[in-house]
């Protein structure tokens, strides 16, 4: 029962990072707001993304264009932001490592 209690005061105080906060997090990240490509949020890590140590803690994983005006010009590995869902950190923003 205290347990239970502690569990929802906890869900109170810290409310989980929704969908929407965790896309408003990674926009505020970008050094260019305008963003023209759309910033795609995923509940589950997307199938060949392959980042090295992955986080602990339930994440979205934000799939975001690199802003250096070369997208669609250069081979290389698209962009991930990996955002906690109970703090809202930004545990990864680098390079989803799916070239090829």
């Amino acid at each position: 029962m205290i347990r239970k209690m502690l569990g929802e005061l906890r869900l109170f105080l810290f409310p989980p990072v929704t969908r929407r906060d965790a896309l408003e997090i990674a926009l505020r990240k970008l050094a260019q707001p305008s963003v023209e490509a759309p910033l795609i949020c995923h509940g589950r890590k997307p199938p060949r993304c392959n980042i090295y140590n992955e986080p602990a803690e339930p994440c979205w994983w934000i799939q975001v264009p690199w802003g250096d005006g070369r997208d669609g010009q250069v081979l290389r590995g698209s962009r991930v932001m990996v955002v906690g869902r109970s703090t809202g950190t930004i545990h990864y923003d680098g390079s989803a490592n799916d070239e090829g």
